[in-house]
């Protein structure tokens, strides 16, 4: 198994080969509203530190949300790009339970992702029903939150059992719970 993962969702941007006995990363947190202009670099860098190339992976994994409206269309264009012009399996991840599932979060089983004015991007049912809910609900209190680079290992596990099990999606499906800022602005 070999895997390119992306995650652009978050301010951080996460670049990882995943295999069986390692994971080799590029970590940029902050990346300042530059995912577009640096996630190809970032790709080329990390498959350069695992010696390996486009034609020796066997999927692409990519968080697909929630998280920045933006973001998410920057990590899942690209993906999606590579995959059309070199063909391999896809797996989406849903960065809510990325965090729920990430020990250096503390396995909570609820997750929260700040989504901005406000408000967090919220699951307390492991994947049926993500929602909206301002910074003052009770709930978040007690939910994992984190940024890209803080639920990677989360990431790493749903991309190792879902491509353990063959569980692949036929394309990515971005994930939003609300409509962009430019569309609630209107």
């Amino acid at each position: 198994m070999k895997v390119l993962f992306a995650d652009t969702t978050t301010a951080d941007l996460v670049v990882a080969v995943i295999e069986e006995n390692r994971v080799t990363t590029v970590l940029c947190r902050d990346a300042q509203r530059r995912h577009s202009e640096i996630l190809c670099n970032k790709v080329a860098e990390a498959l350069e530190k695992a010696q390996t190339g486009f034609d020796e992976l066997d999927a692409y994994a990519c968080a697909i949300g929630p998280g920045s409206f933006t973001g998410i269309r920057i990590g899942v264009s690209t993906l999606k790009g590579y995959a059309t012009a070199l063909p391999h399996p896809l797996i989406a991840v849903n960065c809510l339970e990325a965090i729920a599932l990430s020990e250096k979060l503390g396995s909570k089983g609820s997750a929260t992702v700040d989504a901005g004015n406000g408000y967090y991007f919220a699951d307390f049912d492991g994947g049926v029903a993500p929602c909206l809910i301002p910074y003052d609900d009770v709930r978040a209190q007690s939910a994992a939150s984190g940024s890209a680079v803080d639920y990677l290992d989360g990431a790493i596990a749903i991309v190792r059992k879902r491509f353990a099990e063959g569980n692949f999606d036929d394309r990515f499906q971005p994930l939003y719970i609300r409509r962009s800022q430019a569309e609630e602005n209107r």
